[in-house]
C-alpha cells in the first residue's frame, strides 16, 4: 500500500496543485473570517445555521472559530472533489490499469484514498493557520479581544478543531468514493451526490429539524463544526463513524466483487 499512496502523492504534490490548493485556502480564510465574524450572535448556542457566538470567538479557540465554523459549510466541495478524482479512475481506465500492477483491489482503492486524504491534511492545516492570521487582523475591527488566543489552552482548541474537521473531510471522502465505486461515471456519481447531499437534505430540514441529527451531510457538517445546537460532538463522532464505516464496507465489497471492465 505505501508504493500506491507514494504513487498517489506523486500524481498531486505539483506546482499547479499546490498553486490551485494554497489559493483556495487563502480565499477560504478571507470569506470565512469576515462571514463569522460580522455574523457572530450575541449568545446562545452556535447552530448549523446560525454561525457561532461572540463569546466563543473571545474563548481561547476564538482564533481558530471561524476556521471551524467555515468549514462546516465546504464539506460538500470535498464530497464533490472526491467524486470526480475517483470516478475518473474507473471511467477513465486508470483502476483497472493498476490492477495489473497490483491486483489487490480493496489495497489500491485504500491506497488511493490515503494519498488524497494525507494532500487533504496538508491543505487543512495551512487553511486553518491563514484562517487564524486573518482572526487576528479581523478581530479588533469587530471589537474582539484576542487575549485569550495566546495560551496553552488556545493551542489545543486549535488542535480540536483540526482534528474535527479533518474527521468530516475524512468521512465527506469516504462518502464520495462510496458514490464513484458505485455508479464509475463521474456525471451519474455527481447527480446523485448533488441531489442528496445537496438540495434534498437543505430543504428537508427546513421543515423536519431532526433531520439534522440524521442526515450524512448534516452530521458531518456539525462534526467538523465540533458540535452545534442541533446536534452535540459526541453524537455527531458517534454517528459520523457508524456511517462512514457503513459507506466504507460498502465500498470495500463492491471493489472486491465487481468486475472492473473499463
Amino acid at each position: 500500500m505505501t508504493r500506491i499512496i507514494h504513487a498517489e502523492l506523486l500524481r498531486l504534490v505539483r506546482r499547479r496543485t499546490i498553486v490551485v490548493s494554497a489559493t483556495a485556502a487563502l480565499l477560504f480564510a478571507a470569506v470565512a473570517t469576515f462571514t463569522v465574524f460580522s455574523s457572530a450572535q450575541e449568545s446562545g448556542a452556535p447552530s448549523r445555521r446560525g454561525g457561532t457566538t461572540l463569546a466563543a470567538l473571545v474563548d481561547h479557540g476564538g482564533g481558530t472559530e471561524a476556521f471551524a465554523v467555515g468549514a462546516s459549510f465546504v464539506g460538500f466541495f470535498v464530497f464533490v472533489t472526491f467524486i470526480g478524482l475517483l470516478a475518473t479512475e474507473f471511467s477513465g481506465g486508470t483502476f483497472r490499469a493498476l490492477l495489473l500492477r497490483d491486483p489487490n483491489r480493496m489495497r489500491v482503492i485504500t491506497g488511493k484514498l490515503v494519498g488524497i486524504l494525507l494532500v487533504g491534511a496538508a491543505v487543512v492545516a495551512f487553511a486553518e493557520a491563514c484562517t487564524f492570521v486573518m482572526s487576528l487582523v479581523v478581530a479588533p475591527g469587530e471589537d474582539v479581544s484576542t487575549a485569550n488566543w495566546f495560551s496553552l489552552d488556545s493551542v489545543g482548541a486549535g488542535l480540536r478543531d483540526y482534528a474535527t474537521v479533518m474527521g468530516g473531510v475524512a468521512g465527506w471522502a469516504v462518502f464520495g468514493t462510496t458514490l464513484a465505486v458505485i455508479f464509475r461515471s463521474v456525471p451519474i456519481a455527481l447527480a446523485v451526490g448533488f441531489a442528496w447531499a445537496g438540495p434534498f437534505e437543505n430543504i428537508v430540514v427546513d421543515s423536519w429539524q431532526a433531520g439534522y441529527r440524521f442526515f450524512p451531510g448534516q452530521v458531518l457538517a456539525s462534526l467538523i463544526q465540533g458540535g452545534s445546537a442541533e446536534l452535540g460532538i459526541g453524537r455527531a463522532v458517534l454517528t459520523a463513524v457508524l456511517y462512514t464505516g457503513v459507506a466504507a464496507a460498502a465500498t470495500l465489497a463492491l471493489v472486491s466483487r465487481r468486475d472492473v471492465t473499463a
